[in-house]
Parts: structure tokens; sequence; C-alpha cells
């Protein structure tokens, strides 16, 4: 459970000399906010895991977005922009399609909330940019039935601060980490999820087991 400390800063300036004589004054008081975790060490590890997974996603996106960005200001027809955003939206989402149903859940939020730190706009902002407010609309009512909302932001200071430390430590190079993304295709996404339901089939029976040993 994460506690908040309040730390008390008092800066106290001797007394400063004036024309009608020495006046002592109070010249701040700073209260400082410092997160504190008794399980820091644990979900660091957590977090650094799941951030190989999705941090390399989020950084390709904000890069593919940025190329897209620059191609659209060349553009001034209405119609060369509607069918370019058209093509942008297709490549985003062949580019990432079973890559990111390649994650876990937690996975994929966090890739959410990545994305917004790295582009300043949420999935649903994206989307509904280069898709229009209805498609946005639909995908976020499809997000939300697995529990996924596209307009989740990410907040450095509040919920993500544990997040925000493993990506400095990440960025400033305390930590070996791979950026490079590998495209996964169909093929690829099916044999992983048939080798990852055969291993939950196995730790389910084996849980069954011991379960009926406790019974007895």
């Amino acid at each position: 459970m994460r506690k908040i400390i309040s730390t008390l800063l008092l800066i106290i300036n001797s007394a400063t000399s004036f024309c009608q004589g020495d006046i002592p004054y109070l010249k701040e008081l700073y209260i400082q906010e410092m997160h504190v975790d008794k399980n820091f060490s644990q979900k660091y590890r957590i977090q650094l895991s799941r951030l190989r997974a999705a941090y390399p996603l989020a950084l390709k996106a904000n890069n593919l977005i940025i190329e897209y960005e620059k191609d659209l200001h060349k553009l001034n027809k209405k119609r060369k922009k509607r069918k370019y955003t058209k093509h942008a939206h297709k490549s985003l989402k062949d580019e990432f399609n079973y890559n990111i149903k390649d994650l876990y859940r937690s996975e994929g939020t966090l890739l959410l909330k990545l994305i917004h730190r790295e582009t300043g706009m949420s999935v649903y902002q994206i989307i509904k940019k280069y898709r229009g407010k209805l498609n946005a609309s639909l995908y976020n009512s499809l997000g939300k039935l697995w529990q996924h909302n596209l307009d989740i932001t990410y907040d450095k200071y509040g919920e993500d601060w544990i997040t925000e430390i493993v990506i400095q430590d990440i960025l400033s190079g305390k930590i070996n980490f791979n950026f490079k993304t590998k495209k996964i295709d169909k093929q690829e996404y099916k044999n992983g999820m048939k080798i990852y339901n055969e291993n939950l089939k196995k730790s389910r029976k084996k849980n069954r087991k011991k379960f009926k040993l406790f019974r007895r």
C-alpha cells in the first residue's frame, strides 16, 4: 500500500536591514510530497518485466505517428488527407495487431498508458484523429469489454510513479534494455497461443492434483 509522507522544509532568512530598521521575515514554507512503498522492489521488478514487452511498442508507435504528422503537413487537400489518414490507421493496425494480441492484459494496459506518455495523445484520441470520432467510440466500447479503456492516460506523478522511475533508469542506461521490436505475424501468434494454452492446461491439472491431495 502506498503511503504519502509530507516533509516540511522550513527556510528562515535572518534579519534584513532596511532604512527603517531590521525586519526579520520568513522566506518560504515548502511542502514536498515523497512517495514511499514497502513493496517498492517487488513492484519495480514487475513493472520492468511489463516494460520489456510494452515500452518498445510505444516508442515504435510514437515514431510512426511523427512520420505520419510530417507527411500530413505536406498535404493541402482534405480528400488527400482523409485518404492518407485511412492509410496511416491501417499501417498502425497492421504493424501492431498481433504484437498487441500477444500481450498480457496488464501489459496491454501499460502499453495504452505509454503511448499517451510518448505521443501526448491517448489511443482513443489517435483513432479519433486518423479514423474519426465514430470509429474511436466504437473501438473504445470494444476495448472496455476486455477491460481496456482506450482513453486512459499516463500519470507519472500519480499511480505511474514507479513505472516512471523504471523508465528513467532504462533511459539513463542503469538497466540493460532491448528497444528493438519484432513484428509478430498471424502464424507466430497462433503458435504462441497454442503453447500458452497447453502450459495453462498442465498447470491447472497439476493444481487439481494438489487440491485432491490436500483434501485427503
